[in-house]
């Protein structure tokens, strides 16, 4: 039997809150054990926001009344899977589980709204992108989401860990490529957190589960 000692893939994932893309590469040191550079990248949304539009002004953007920050995650760290079942010599599921763990950065991008105002002759109005003020701005002067490139402002960074866990279902056919099925955990924490939503306390943790396709390949050992 061919020993692959090499291998990477790509990762589509869809969490309960968000949806996101991975990377891993690394190397086999035997036939159980697997390696792996972790890197990931998703959105993460309140479950308390809710997109809805001012139809009072014609055309305007949707936008989550109350949304402070949409979030994203950063990570990159280590990952360990270890094989429990080997597919059979004609084929089937190859079965295993996996731990992972490392940095995980938080963005959070700032929510603008356009804003209107009254101009000065008291009869037409004047339109602003503004960042979003639950406390001077309501429902009575949005008009709606500003455009996404005008939110680039004030990010806010925050360091963080995230850890993972779960069962990884390989069904290739072709021993020499990865097509797997991930089901999982994961937890990231952020120092200090990002409130999203007006008046409700910046979460302290974000757990999630999740399901994602992997796809890649494999090398042998003097495979370049």
């Amino acid at each position: 039997e061919q020993v692959y000692a090499k291998e990477h893939y790509y990762s589509l994932f869809l969490n309960t809150s968000g949806l996101g893309f991975g990377y891993k590469f690394g190397w086999t040191p035997n036939y159980k054990d697997k390696h792996l550079l972790d890197f990931d990248f998703y959105y993460s949304n309140h479950e308390k926001a809710i997109k809805g539009s001012n139809y009072t002004y014609e055309g305007a953007r949707s936008f989550s009344y109350g949304k402070l920050y949409d979030l994203f995650f950063l990570r990159s760290g280590y990952k360990w899977e270890h094989t429990t079942h080997h597919k059979p010599y004609w084929g089937g599921v190859e079965i295993g589980y996996f731990f992972a763990g490392g940095f995980s950065l938080g963005i959070g991008l700032p929510t603008y709204l356009e804003i209107a105002y009254l101009s000065p002759n008291g009869y037409d109005l004047i339109y602003l992108v503004e960042r979003y003020d639950p406390t001077v701005h309501d429902l009575s002067n949005i008009v709606g989401g500003a455009a996404f490139y005008e939110r680039f402002h004030k990010l806010a960074f925050r360091p963080g860990a995230y850890g993972k866990m779960g069962l990884l279902f390989d069904f290739a056919s072709d021993n020499a490529r990865v097509r797997s099925l991930e089901i999982g955990v994961s937890v990231d924490v952020l120092f200090p957190p990002i409130q999203q939503m007006y008046q409700n306390e910046a979460k302290k943790a974000y757990i999630e589960a999740y399901i994602a396709y992997n796809f890649g390949s494999k090398k042998l050992l003097y495979e370049k």
